[in-house]
């Protein structure tokens, strides 16, 4: 075969083979209970670091977005934001505007430690699990027990979690790379680079 045929028939197989799809791994099903499951990771998992995309949408159009790294654990949250490499703020500076980013820190904290919920009551409803505690009603799907949504209620309004874009992270433990949160006619959407989770 000419030179010039074998080249152009690799160039063909390598891109045929770069248009493949990747399957996506399939959640297995949790072998054991919600609560099983539940004390399970609260134990293992107290703290977390994480790498984000954010883009933030007011109820009357305004638009932002920016980088940010945060930190949670049982000493609190740390969230840092960026655009363009730069340091632009924190939490503690939004939270210093009377603009309603300061029940942001709560939210976060029980939005990306989905799992770290206590004295619940669990109910089984058709392909899902919900479990109701406090201020929270946190939604998992039956058998994999990964998040589907959380109602988090607060005095003025309810804050509206969605999870979706699952992969695994720490060994078996399923994590939701792509979290929106609707609060007060706003929206935040998260879009997960990287996270660890440990326990301190």
């Amino acid at each position: 075969m000419r030179p010039s045929k074998l080249f152009f028939l690799s160039l063909l197989l390598l891109i045929a083979h770069s248009c493949t799809p990747v399957p996506r791994e399939r959640i297995p099903a949790y072998h054991g209970s919600v609560q099983t499951f539940i004390e399970a990771a609260s134990s293992k998992f107290d703290s977390m670091d994480s790498t984000l995309s954010i883009r933030f949408e007011k109820k009357n159009g305004r638009k932002m977005s920016a980088d940010a790294v945060a930190h949670m654990g049982p000493g609190g949250i740390s969230v840092r934001f960026y655009q363009m490499g730069m340091l632009v703020g924190d939490l503690d500076t939004l939270a210093g505007r009377s603009t309603g980013y300061e029940v942001y820190e709560d939210v976060l904290k029980k939005a990306f430690m989905w799992w770290r919920i206590s004295g619940y009551e669990a109910e089984d409803l058709p392909g899902e699990v919900m479990l109701s505690a406090g201020n929270r009603m946190l939604i998992l799907a039956a058998r994999t027990y990964v998040p589907i949504r959380q109602t988090i209620s607060l005095p003025d309004s309810d804050a509206i979690v969605t999870y979706s874009g699952y992969r695994r992270v720490e060994g078996s433990f399923w994590y939701p790379y792509s979290i929106r949160v609707v609060y007060r006619g706003n929206s935040l959407e998260l879009t997960i680079g990287k996270v660890s989770l440990t326990h301190s």
